[in-house]
């Protein structure tokens, strides 16, 4: 393993990249992302019983599951630069830390107080998780096989979300939802401990100096760089449509799919394991739309196809809410699937800066998208709760829906999602092409 290793804060080791350890570095950093998707989707699963023991109202449900994103997004602009300049050895064991601690508490709610301060730690700790991942994979795979490495860490966080939702599901009929959260932030502390001991920094000639600039120093210096980023009017128009594209998939995800389907009549066990079938379309699609990408010598064009059909995907499924199992299922890999042109984001932003400020455009694009999608995500509730502008719009009593909604009330709620990615598609208007050749 390491023949060396540093007493600095980066605890580097001399192993050789893309070595043992270098493997083990990354499936540590790649469990962290699978711990935080697998407990993030375990609220999807978790949140019908959640609402019966805990007396929570569909509008609180939106809401308890927007905070997460909405806190990650916050935390994200500075996760980048924080792993930047003291490394993953004792930043991703602390993130993990903090997630966990954030479960616990999370899995021992007793009101949606406990409930918000769970979902804040974890989002706070799980902002690490897959950027996180991404620069295990950079550091000690180099950097020309970042994009490559990071593909797979999508790739696997996606199949771990369908087998976490299907695995839950199947569990939520035997057990409480405490009990299956509590055993999920257990697995967490394990890997807390293995992370702790295990992980290290490869020693790399050239690297910046590790040491802390200080609290002002660091935010100065974040500020310039985000403001750097955001003078950009592109960067804004890109980071706006994948709000639109990924947020959309995390509010069907996270939240809306499986209770839309109950709504409609299919039993909760096939509802979870139909709504797992998006993150394995997520899985698959990413990588294909990077390369048709790469084949096309495009960004633009094979990202707003992806966005066109996610439009068409979920008109057909708001549309045929009474699906059968089967039907169901393709609807909503193709709809994950498409939501794959998401991740052209992440080139795009970093293809409209300077080789200095990719990191920050990348923070800058998963942050605007967890905003986006905490508003898509707490929308729908506001909706069933009679409270909203669509609600008015569609005489939603909000009496009634409260006591018992229907499934035209869900059609009503889950609209945001087209309406959402008709202004993206909008947008493309004003997005230039930013692919460039290798020749350039």
């Amino acid at each position: 393993m390491s023949d060396a290793v540093a007493d600095g804060p980066q605890a580097t080791t001399d192993s050789k990249l893309g070595g043992f350890q270098a493997w083990i570095n990354w499936l540590l950093g790649v469990a962290f992302v699978v711990f935080v998707f697998t407990f993030q989707t375990g609220y999807a699963v978790t949140n019908v019983n959640m609402i019966e023991d805990l007396g929570l109202t569909v509008t609180q449900v939106g809401i308890i599951g927007s905070i997460y994103t909405w806190a990650f997004a916050v935390v994200q602009f500075g996760s980048g630069s924080i792993l930047d300049k003291l490394g993953m050895r004792w930043v991703l064991p602390a993130a993990c830390a903090i997630v966990t601690l954030g479960g616990f508490v999370f899995a021992n709610a007793s009101g949606t107080e406990m409930l918000i301060a769970g979902q804040i730690l974890m989002a706070i700790g799980g902002s690490f998780g897959f950027v996180g991942a991404g620069f295990v994979g950079g550091k000690w795979f180099g950097a020309a096989k970042y994009g490559f490495m990071f593909c797979w860490v999508q790739f696997v966080a996606s199949l771990a979300a369908i087998a976490g939702q299907k695995v839950l599901g199947s569990l939520v009929t035997e057990f409480s939802w405490d009990i299956l959260l509590n055993s999920l932030a257990t697995g967490g502390l394990v890997l807390t401990v293995l992370m702790f001991i295990i992980m290290r920094s490869p020693h790399q000639i050239g690297d910046e100096d590790d040491s802390w600039p200080g609290l002002i120093p660091f935010l100065k210096d974040l500020i310039e760089r985000i403001n750097s980023v955001c003078a950009i009017s592109d960067s804004w128009i890109n980071a706006l449509i994948g709000g639109a594209t990924f947020g959309s998939m995390l509010a069907l995800g996270v939240v809306w799919g499986p209770r839309f389907l109950i709504a409609g009549g299919m039993e909760s066990i096939d509802a979870f394991g139909v709504s797992a079938t998006m993150w394995l379309g997520l899985a698959f699609g990413a990588p294909v739309f990077g390369w048709v990408s790469d084949k096309m010598k495009r960004r633009k064009l094979p990202m707003a196809m992806g966005c066109a059909f996610q439009l068409l995907a979920i008109i057909y499924i708001i549309a045929n809410p009474s699906m059968s199992v089967e039907a169901a299922s393709i609807a909503f890999f193709l709809w994950g699937f498409m939501s794959g042109g998401s991740m052209l984001n992440f080139p795009i932003g970093a293809e409209l800066v300077k080789p200095s400020l990719i990191g920050t455009s990348a923070a800058v694009v998963n942050a605007v998208q967890f905003v986006v999608g905490g508003i898509i995500m707490a929308i729908p509730g506001r909706v069933l709760a009679g409270t909203s502008l669509i609600a008015r719009f569609a005489e939603i009593d909000a009496e009634r829906v409260v006591a018992a909604p229907t499934i035209s009330d869900y059609q009503w709620a889950l609209i945001i999602i087209p309406l959402a990615l008709s202004v993206a598609l909008f947008l493309f208007l004003f997005l230039r092409e930013t692919y460039q050749s290798e020749e350039t």
